[in-house]
């Protein structure tokens, strides 16, 4: 189901992320891997599999067991850059009712 369509019309699109990050959790709590695949482009996405060009591709995903759960980001691993603390990312300041 998807909520607030009629005055929002990106709300689906808002609302299927939110089910992929509960995807996600519910996947890690049974010790399910996933993986988001973010090199193929959407054009390239609806060549493989057959999109129509009503539909919007979102997440393309993998999931399956893995052999281990890395205790670092793999991409910070790699020497990435480490992870930002949030005061960093987003300022945590009260709006004035």
């Amino acid at each position: 189901m998807v909520l607030g369509r009629n005055s929002i019309q990106e709300t689906d699109l808002y609302s299927t992320c939110c089910a992929v990050q509960n995807l996600w959790l519910a996947a890690r709590s049974e010790g399910v891997g996933v993986g988001w695949v973010s090199i193929l482009k959407q054009p390239q996405l609806r060549q493989i599999f057959g999109i129509p060009h009503h539909v919007i591709p979102v997440a393309y995903l993998c999931l399956g067991y893995p052999v281990e759960f890395p205790p670092e980001p793999v991409l910070q691993a790699a020497g990435g850059r480490d992870r930002m603390e949030i005061e960093g990312l987003m300022p945590l300041r009260q709006i004035n009712a």
